[in-house]
């Protein structure tokens, strides 16, 4: 559809760019060959140049019941030129005349091109009619001649016009020509240009011919006739101007009322307006005000002079005008509600961000007066697995229950708001001391323990909450919260689901976490997370299967930067899709090298944030190197928890990138919300344990669950890789569980591309160690 009106607009713009070229075709060779024969302009040339400027600035509008037809005065200065003058010479003034008064007037420069190329194309066939019927000192055939131009001109312009108006409203020429208007407009026009045949009998003639300029004096005033006709139209777009005009001002309904009965009478003259119930009855015009969710009135209008009828153009007028109404009943509507959205957040009703901040200042500009202010900033523990595991329709109803609850644990005058996400701000302006805040969110922390009803679900969580307090400084609304929001930091350090005051030491921790967040934007802009290799190894010969690709993260001054911090921090930051493309695309320029020093191919796993699962350009780079890679079997590492919520798109992009070639694992298995379902349901290949369970595996449970795990995989056809092998004795013990395949320090520490490089191109570890009945050495 867009297409379509693309094109059409195309064709319509070359339509009009080519009437105009066309016109410049024919008009330059005329005045260059003109001017080359001695023509110039003298001062009456200038003088018919500035009529035809002038005059087409006062066109007559001609109104029908089938259309209105603009008619120019100026073309009777054609006539008159091409009568008195050699035919080239009359074309090149009245081109020049024409050109410079449709360049001047204030249309777009389409419509003057336009209209530009369209006068002089009707002018030159004016111009050639006349020429060719060659009248010379014949008055009647000069006559003929004029009326004949001037036709052959008027249909001539007709047609071009139309022809344009139906190529850019894509609609057949007969929609847009209105045949019964052509008559009046045609008679008009000839009439008019007539004029200038006048002229040219009256020169040299005595006065009494001056008695022919009755016809068109007539003519004259046919037209005001025809404009006194559009007086009452006129009146009623001015009315209806008027209201549109001033309708954003009118402020509330009653002044939208009042308004619409006033414009109406100004719009329908000599009428009685009113708003009622009913409709309107047979002496009456009436149009219904439909607003949604409330009762239909009626905008009525009556004449004050009996014996007056309505017309179709009177109730036309009113409908446009209680449309107007209606539009601002719903803009006012709207407005309302969005006044309400501006201060409240949609999902909880509570107060938002803004005007949390906005009463915050307020009560510190007054504290002189009210003692104390607290605020207390509260994030729920525990949110994010709700989401994961329920999905986000249970994870929006669980805060709506949660700010139910919040407003239950306040005093009457204090503020509570949704600061974003699952987090919640409790404004206290009237307290004496700290010990009425700590009561406050204890009371929170209470409240929210027990377990929310979500559907058919039973969810619990908790709360962490920061609070800080105004002091003897001066301090503003957003430095309060910051201090909040760095004491509940604090408090979730601390445990989860407890209550922290802000104090002084806590900013450092902050100042460090925004030291860490402005380090990784560079480090990820300047593309310097570096991938380290770690070998997986089949525990019974040996055999390197392949490498995991684990980021690493050494910064000049903050040393070594934990993966599970560095990684968290940019999924907060939201940089995490860059970093995992990053690393995607280092791992297996490495994971190519690997395979060509080992010379077979190898397995290379790579993590992804839940963030990255659904993005569309991760999809395109995992489906181009599985195609065009095979000696890399890449393997893609998830956690858990973004596996078992029932985000169809989630699960949806899981089968994508598993039809492109990639094996799908579980890393961590265990540690988080185990589930077996969610092995069946989705397109899982590999579990890999996590390396709590290997270093418990003394403990006789552990050791059970492990054994059972195996057996549910094997059962599953899913592979199982160990991780965190540190020892022989692990390594034996595993092996012996029917783990084929583990990773851990015991086997080589997560190493640079060089050392893995040696590794691969080995192909083995020697795991004679394990047992010795084993010994495999490094060629076999």
């Amino acid at each position: 559809m867009a297409s379509a009106r693309v094109s059409r607009a195309a064709v319509s713009m070359g339509f009009d760019l080519g009437v105009f070229a066309l016109g410049l075709a024919v008009a330059l060779p005329s005045l260059a060959a003109w001017q080359m024969g001695g023509g110039g302009l003298d001062l009456l040339d200038l003088v018919w140049i500035a009529l035809v400027v002038v005059m087409s600035r006062f066109p007559l509008l001609l109104t029908h019941k089938s259309g209105d037809i603009e008619l120019g005065f100026e073309t009777c200065i054609l006539v008159f030129l091409v009568l008195t003058l050699e035919p080239r010479e009359a074309f090149s003034i009245w081109a020049i005349a024409t050109t410079l008064a449709m360049a001047t007037q204030k249309k777009s420069w389409r419509s003057r091109t336009f209209n530009i190329g369209l006068t002089l194309l009707g002018a030159a066939l004016f111009v050639s009619v006349v020429t060719l019927i060659d009248p010379g000192e014949d008055r009647l055939l000069a006559l003929v001649a004029v009326m004949t131009g001037c036709a052959i001109y008027f249909a001539f312009d007709l047609l071009v016009t139309a022809l344009s108006l139906a190529l850019e409203d894509g609609v057949g020429l007969n929609t847009v020509l209105r045949w019964g208007s052509v008559p009046l407009g045609l008679a008009c026009f000839v009439s008019v240009d007539t004029l200038g045949y006048l002229a040219w009998l009256l020169a040299g003639q005595p006065r009494w011919t001056l008695l022919l300029l009755l016809v068109p004096v007539g003519t004259i005033l046919v037209a005001v006739r025809s404009v006194s006709e559009t007086r009452l139209a006129q009146l009623r777009l001015v009315g209806l101007l008027e209201a549109a005009t001033y309708a954003p001002d009118w402020s509330d309904e009653s002044q939208i009322e009042t308004s619409l009965v006033v414009q109406a009478e100004r719009t329908l003259r000599h009428t009685k307006a009113s708003l009622r119930d009913e409709p309107a009855q047979s002496h009456e015009i009436g149009s219904p005000i439909e607003i949604e969710g409330r009762p239909t009135r009626h905008l009525v209008v009556g004449h004050q002079l009996s014996g007056r009828g309505f017309d179709d153009h009177d109730r036309k007028a009113l409908a446009a005008l209680t449309a107007v109404g209606v539009s601002a009943l719903n803009r006012r509507r709207l407005s309302d509600e969005m006044v309400y959205l501006a201060r409240h957040d949609a999902l909880t009703g509570l107060h938002n961000r803004g005007v949390f901040s906005d009463r915050l200042t307020q009560a510190l500009e007054s504290r002189g007066q009210r003692g104390l202010v607290a605020v207390l900033y509260c994030d729920l523990d525990g949110f994010k697995e709700v989401n994961d595991l329920l999905g986000h329709d249970a994870g929006d109803r669980l805060l709506v229950l949660v700010a139910e609850r919040v407003m239950t644990c306040l005093r009457e005058g204090d503020t509570a708001a949704r600061l974003g996400g699952d987090e919640f701000g409790v404004l206290l302006d009237t307290i004496d001391d700290h010990a009425q805040a700590d009561a406050v969110a204890h009371r929170l922390l209470t409240a929210l323990e027990h377990p929310f009803e979500t559907g058919d679900q039973q969810v619990r969580v908790r709360v962490s909450v920061g609070i800080a307090f105004s002091g003897a400084e001066p301090t503003t609304a957003e430095m309060l919260i910051n201090c909040a929001d760095t004491a509940m930091y604090a408090a979730k350090a601390r445990g989860k689901g407890c209550v922290e005051r802000f104090h002084p030491q806590m900013r450092v921790a902050e100042l460090d976490r925004l030291e860490l967040e402005a380090a990784l934007r560079d480090a990820v802009r300047e593309d310097r997370i570096r991938v380290h290799y770690q070998p997986v190894v089949d525990l019974v010969t040996g055999r390197l299967d392949g490498f995991e690709a684990l980021a690493r993260w050494n910064h000049p001054t903050l040393g070594s930067v934990p993966p599970d911090v560095f990684i968290a921090a940019a999924e907060r930051i939201g940089v995490i899709r860059r970093l995992g493309i990053q690393i995607l695309e280092r791992a297996h320029l490495g994971g190519r090298m690997l395979s060509d020093a080992a010379g077979r191919p190898l397995s290379l796993g790579v993590n992804l944030s839940a963030l990255q699962v659904t993005d569309a350009e991760l999809f395109d780079m995992v489906s181009e190197k599985s195609t065009a890679y095979d000696d890399v079997r890449l393997i893609l590492e998830l956690t858990e928890g973004m596996l078992l919520g029932d985000d169809p798109h989630t699960v949806e992009a899981l089968h994508r990138l598993k039809g492109s070639g990639v094996r799908l694992a579980i890393d961590d298995f265990g540690v988080g919300y185990s589930s077996v379902g969610y092995l069946h349901r989705l397109p899982v290949d590999i579990l890999k344990l996590d390396k709590l369970f290997v270093s418990e595996l003394h403990d006789p449970r552990s050791h059970a669950l492990v054994q059972g795990v195996v057996a549910m995989a094997r059962a599953m056809d899913l592979s199982v890789v160990t991780e965190g092998v540190e020892d022989w004795q692990s390594a034996i013990a595993v092996r012996d569980l029917g783990c084929d395949l583990a990773q851990g320090y015991v086997f080589s520490r997560p190493v640079h591309l060089g050392a893995a490089l040696a590794l691969a191109e080995s192909g083995w570890i020697d795991v004679s160690e394990m047992s010795p009945a084993v010994a495999i050495s490094s060629h076999g």
